[in-house]
């Protein structure tokens, strides 16, 4: 059971876009896989499943005990399971703060998913605090995605930190797997852009690129994947690719 955590602290960087569309494509070969939305603003779940309520979140499963397998939900249209979020994963820093292990709540959790899933999505929230911390020390590896324009380099040195903090301090080692360069257009910042990206972190960047198409936003009000709402369109067809990638 591999698990895999896609984060920027950025927003509007299509990072849970990302997470949707690999994670539909990933299941749409027949494998069995789960996304875990743990951004308190729920744009995953919403894409998903819209305005509805669950009995359970995973904010239950961080706060209150209850097992995951209690409040995960299949979605029919994305072809996955997803551990629902909720506004109240907002508080979750502070409430989890005082328990002893407190970044390795989740990595806990998933203990009991072992063997029911080939791979495993975290949707990371837009910060790098305890609960990101939580999502990494959950996964072997994570996936950034950026828009490649001059600011986000910004970015990336913050994750970077990040990851060696978490090395040096809780002596856990997470891989970037890789960059994904979303909202693709060719010009010549976006080419200075990736060939920084290469030159300074050395990083490797997936040759699969997502272009800036307006399908995929059509995709999430229709609550489906773009490979399902779009099948045709460059941005399917560039996200079914870059899962594959990913996957090897």
């Amino acid at each position: 059971m591999h698990v895999t955590s896609v984060i920027n602290q950025k927003g509007g960087v299509a990072k849970t876009t990302t997470s949707l569309n690999v994670a539909s494509s990933w299941a749409d070969k027949g494998r069995r896989i789960l996304l875990i939305d743990l951004d308190p603003q729920s744009s995953a779940t919403k894409a998903v499943f819209g305005d509805r309520e669950f009995e359970h979140t995973v904010h239950d499963v961080l706060v209150n005990s209850v097992p995951p397998e209690s409040a995960i939900v299949h979605s029919m249209n994305f072809g996955f399971d997803v551990l629902p979020s909720d506004i109240l994963l907002s508080g979750v820093d502070i409430q989890i703060s005082a328990h002893f292990g407190r970044e390795s709540i989740l990595k806990r959790k998933l203990e009991t998913l072992r063997g029911r899933y080939d791979a495993i999505l975290i949707d990371c929230s837009p910060s790098l605090g305890l609960l990101t911390v939580n999502a990494l020390m959950a996964s072997q590896d994570v996936i950034i995605p950026i828009c490649p324009e001059y600011f986000s380099l910004k970015g990336i040195e913050l994750i970077l930190e990040t990851l060696q903090n978490i090395r040096s301090g809780l002596g856990y080692r997470v891989d970037v797997k890789g960059v994904v360069i979303t909202r693709y257009r060719d010009r010549k910042i976006t080419r200075e852009v990736i060939e920084e990206i290469r030159n300074l972190y050395g990083l490797k960047i997936f040759t699969n690129y997502i272009p800036d198409n307006i399908s995929v936003e059509e995709s999430h009000h229709q609550h489906l994947p773009v490979i399902r709402y779009q099948p045709r369109s460059k941005a399917s067809k560039a996200y079914e690719a870059l899962a594959e990638e990913i996957w090897q």
